[in-house]
């Protein structure tokens, strides 16, 4: 049996379509492409979940970093507060000692600063005297603003991240602020927050997509409700090397 096809022809109006759609199938990979998130930096090359880590202030003691270099992955290293009363700026009375050390002793650090800034001229200011200071050791790990609100009793807010009253939008463009003066002087830049504060007062979808997330949350099963990429899972953990009772215990987990 002899089989014959015959090409038919496209009409006008068929070329004009399917011309349409063409053009709109690029603009879509195009801009898939333009707006995508930027991908993260890998900061740990292991075979494992995740890296172990310790965070750590004056209040942990004069840490002896031999040590804690056999037993962690990284740690982060507070370089300063403001006050949540009289709104000051102030160093970290340890961070140089523990930035220098934690160097000599090969251990990835970052660095975070406790924040209580009200506005974004704050949260920059709060950024550039961090920058200041970290300037003549090696960071390899983000830095990060430290949103939390300061409480007594318990857990009664105080103070004047308290009485701002802000808004989850303003809240995200003091973090947005801090994370723009860290990566203009050319580090990663990442937020610390407990998931209460990252579900309920941070409108997380309105900070930038390179800035690394890091949740405080002790319970067994994690209540934040968006993504992160470290978690800060207990305040009453130990560490060799650190000589306060407890230390914060902290898992970078690897994408």
């Amino acid at each position: 049996m002899q089989i014959s096809f015959r090409l038919i022809k496209p009409n006008r109006k068929t070329a004009a379509i399917a011309a349409v759609c063409a053009v709109l199938i690029i603009a879509a990979v195009m801009a898939a492409a333009v707006f995508a998130p930027p991908e993260k930096h890998r900061f740990f090359d292991i075979n494992a979940e995740y890296a172990e880590g310790i965070d750590v202030s004056k209040h942990n003691g004069k840490i002896d970093w031999e040590k804690v270099a056999g037993a962690v992955d990284f740690a982060i290293i507070r370089a300063g507060y403001r006050g949540y009363g009289t709104g000051l700026v102030n160093e970290d009375g340890n961070y140089a000692f523990n930035l220098e050390n934690a160097n000599k002793a090969g251990i990835p650090v970052g660095v975070y600063f406790y924040s209580q800034a009200v506005t974004p001229d704050e949260a920059r200011e709060e950024a550039e005297f961090v920058l200041e200071r970290i300037a003549p050791y090696k960071i390899e790990l983000p830095v990060f603003i430290d949103f939390e609100y300061a409480v007594e009793n318990g857990n009664k807010r105080i103070g004047r991240l308290s009485e701002a009253n802000l808004t989850g939008k303003e809240s995200a463009k003091i973090i947005n602020s801090f994370c723009d003066a860290v990566k203009d002087a050319g580090y990663y830049a990442g937020v610390y927050a407990s998931s209460s504060v990252l579900n309920f007062e941070i409108k997380v979808s309105d900070l930038a997509d390179d800035i690394y997330i890091w949740a405080a949350d002790y319970n067994k099963k994690m209540s934040y409700f968006g993504k992160y990429d470290l978690r800060q899972y207990t305040n009453k953990g130990k560490c060799d090397g650190v000589v306060s009772k407890y230390t914060d215990r902290d898992r970078w987990y690897i994408s």
